[in-house]
């Protein structure tokens, strides 16, 4: 385990998922681990990067990056490297049977029925749950005054509960997903989920909000900015699943250099919209 390339010091730490034992797709890639100077709220931040995308992606020089802001809230950060070569969107082409099953493959590390075929070869070391539980335990064994065993179970898995989770694009339909799966503190969703029919209709896995684990009507919230054509679907998606306006922010601030798409993630003048997702 190592310190980050920054002014960080001894509270950001680089390991990859081989470093906790695992292989695959994205296993020899930097997985970011922040934790609080002081006044840590025991909540842990998972962030999960988009298509093509890193855990290096959340951080942008650290201090006023997504994981900073977050560090500086109280909340742990964990950034997680899963198989995220190619777009969700791109594996189904608009098919609606496809983006669920597709997206439990990616989280779980187990092929599903009627997910991309593309995926046939996923192993279960590639998946985002099972990186994340073994990153954690091993943060709690080499870093045991840094209160990452607050999300460890007692058999080792993750304490869903005091989970905030969160990603960009990709990453952020995976955390819809999370929140689906599993009963978590908070969802945030950058860019995200883009899961759409062609005709821009809403995927169906985003369309019934009954039954979820994580209640999107009071612990979903949404980022998105005006003018992104690659998630255009994202306002229609969040509507579909029940957010309330409140919680809905379409509005996303954009720096110089930066996409449409890019923004909600990677433009630091939006710092105050992530306190509040934080909060």
């Amino acid at each position: 385990m190592r310190s980050c390339p920054s002014a960080a010091g001894g509270t950001c730490f680089l390991l990859t998922p081989h470093e906790t034992g695992l292989s695959g797709e994205g296993a020899d890639v930097d997985q970011y681990a922040l934790r609080p100077a002081g006044g840590a709220r025991g909540r842990l931040l998972v962030f999960l990067n988009g298509s093509g995308g890193s855990p290096e992606g959340g951080a942008r020089g650290v201090q006023d990056s997504w994981y900073g802001v977050a560090r500086a809230e109280g909340l742990h950060v964990l950034g997680v490297s899963y198989r995220s070569g190619a777009a969700v969107g791109a594996l189904c082409r608009g098919n609606d049977a496809c983006f669920e099953p597709t997206r439990v493959t990616q989280l779980t590390g187990v092929f599903q029925p009627g997910a991309a075929s593309e995926l046939r070869d996923v192993v279960t070391d590639e998946g985002i749950e099972v990186r994340l539980a073994s990153a954690l335990r091993v943060l709690a064994e080499r870093d045991p005054d840094g209160g990452w065993s607050d999300f460890v179970e007692t058999d080792g898995g993750v304490q869903w509960a005091r989970l905030f989770v969160s990603g960009h694009s990709q990453g952020g339909g995976h955390a819809a997903l999370l929140g689906k799966r599993h009963a978590v503190e908070r969802v945030l969703m950058l860019a995200s989920p883009c899961d759409a029919l062609t005709d821009g209709t809403p995927a169906s896995w985003l369309r019934d909000s009954m039954g979820w684990a994580t209640a999107p009507a009071t612990q979903f919230f949404g980022l998105w900015s005006q003018g992104d054509q690659t998630c255009p679907a994202a306002p229609a998606n969040w509507q579909r699943m029940g957010l309330p306006e409140a919680a809905r922010d379409s509005v996303a601030l954009q720096c110089a250099g930066e996409t449409e798409h890019g923004a909600p993630l990677a433009c630091t003048n939006n710092g105050e919209r992530w306190k509040v997702m934080f909060r």
